[in-house]
């Protein structure tokens, strides 16, 4: 009998995740398809910024920027214009999330999504407290502390996924609006 149990501990040993924390919710491409369920048509445009664009980036989102290389996905449905998204990949405390941020075709926030999300799960922000982005747009009190409450014994989180919308919306205010006008 005790040799069963040892060989089930080691069985479970090497056949348990590495870590129990680490959560992936959505794929790529499930979490785009959730951003536009009534779209026929799910497009990519890639941008590679100038110095200036990632300037102006930088600034509207206070943060830097670790890439110039940005996905914009625009799903459309026939010839409507359904919204944009993005998705930002970041280190939260010391491990990786990554979040889609979509928005409606006037860059408002329509919703927030984590695909993935490796620190403990204690962190994670729930459904409610995402929705306090719903209909956001670029503004200086959109942050922890302003319009956004912070998530308690989870600041570093909230900050995170505010930080994510905060450089969505300056993207889309750089890249899509601008060239509108």
């Amino acid at each position: 009998m005790r040799v069963v149990i040892i060989l089930i501990l080691i069985v479970l040993a090497f056949t348990a995740p590495a870590d129990l924390t680490a959560k992936v919710f959505y794929a790529k491409d499930e979490a785009i398809r959730a951003a536009f369920p009534e779209a026929d048509v799910i497009e990519n445009q890639v941008f590679f910024l100038t110095d200036d664009q990632k300037n102006q980036v930088e600034a509207l989102a206070r943060t830097p920027l670790d890439s110039k290389l940005v996905t914009i996905y625009i799903g459309k449905r026939g010839q409507k214009l359904l919204g944009y998204a993005m998705i930002d990949a970041h280190t939260v405390r010391t491990l990786p999330e990554a979040v889609m941020v979509a928005l409606t075709p006037d860059g408002r926030v329509s919703s927030t999504l984590v695909l993935a999300f490796y620190e403990p799960l204690d962190y994670l922000p729930n459904e409610r407290w995402l929705k306090q982005f719903d209909q956001a747009r670029l503004a200086p009190d959109l942050r922890v502390g302003g319009r956004i409450a912070g998530i308690t014994g989870a600041t570093l989180t909230a900050r995170a996924m505010t930080t994510s919308v905060r450089k969505v919306l300056a993207f889309y205010q750089v890249l899509i609006a601008k060239g509108r006008g």
